[in-house]
């Protein structure tokens, strides 16, 4: 859902640029650009979400160890 909301809160600026231009986009193209762009954010945070869940049901330990951002060693050290 927050990225649903981070799609439209960028499709709103967008058009906040659109209006200001001396372009003119009919309204029902921008209505359908924030549809479109809100759909985005939603299936990118399905996507992320679905990667988290498959990583939490891996069987392999090195997917649940803990890694130090700080060089230390990676999943396959």
């Amino acid at each position: 859902m927050m990225t649903g909301l981070v799609g439209l809160a960028i499709a709103q600026f967008l058009r906040a640029l659109v209006v200001n231009t001396p372009l003119r986009i009919t309204p029902q193209a921008l209505f359908w650009s924030t549809v479109v762009f809100g759909g985005f954010g939603v299936v990118a945070g399905m996507a992320v979400e679905a990667v988290r869940q498959l990583q939490e049901s891996n069987p392999e330990p090195d997917y649940h160890r803990r890694h130090s951002r700080r060089g230390g060693p990676g999943p396959h050290a």
